[in-house]
């Protein structure tokens, strides 16, 4: 979903903005920080909306875009919601609708302690984990960072995180697992590159859609 407006720049001690005019929630069915992607005139960056309660918005302008722009001016401006920022994504070669491969098996990589999210990305891309580790960075990896890493290679998987109680749970075909506070990919009834898992310490799971 677009939106377009015409609004003014406001300042607010160092820190610059527009007002969006309308309420968010009904426009968009969104709440929260929500994550858009904004055009100003002939600029564009990526940012979360600040909520401000009941539904109105503000849109955060980085100082680099300001620079571009006068204070008090009015401007045309676009901005779409996105599922996520991508600080890794933005110059990717690959989609949804061009993934880098069809996952229809996993070539298991031994999980490593510190990158287990980078191999999770590995072996669902079809990667070596050093192109995975040159993309991500090497710092543990986030559920943040994990999703714009399958972004970036254009692999698509559920839009939320399923949190199961207790022991009993059964977990989909193929998805990412934070299993005692570290990422385990799994795949057709097993875990790939990692044993001895105990499924009562799994915190939450995001399912990864294959074929």
């Amino acid at each position: 979903m677009i939106c377009t407006f015409n609004e003014s720049i406001q300042i607010e001690g160092s820190r610059a903005f527009i007002r969006i005019p309308f309420n968010v929630w009904e426009e968009t069915g969104l709440k929260g920080n929500i994550p858009c992607r904004v055009t100003i005139e002939i600029y564009t960056f990526e940012c979360k909306l600040i909520p401000k309660g009941n539904g109105n918005y503000l849109i955060p302008i980085p100082k680099k875009i300001m620079s571009h722009l006068s204070a008090e001016e009015s401007y045309n401006v676009l901005f779409e919601p996105i599922r996520t920022l991508s600080r890794i994504n933005h110059d990717s070669p690959y989609s949804v609708e061009h993934p880098i491969r069809r996952i229809d098996g996993i070539e298991a990589i031994p999980i490593q302690a510190g990158l287990c999210g980078h191999c999770c990305v590995a072996m669902l891309a079809g990667v070596p984990l050093d192109d995975v580790v040159a993309l991500m960075g090497k710092a543990h990896a986030s559920w943040s960072k994990v999703l714009e890493a399958l972004d970036y290679f254009g692999i698509s998987y559920s839009a939320k995180a399923v949190y199961p109680k207790g022991s009993s749970y059964r977990l989909p075909t193929c998805c990412i697992v934070n299993n005692d506070n570290r990422f385990l990919l799994w795949y057709q009834s097993s875990f790939c590159g990692a044993a001895d898992v105990d499924p009562k310490k799994t915190i939450s799971y995001i399912e990864v859609y294959v074929g």
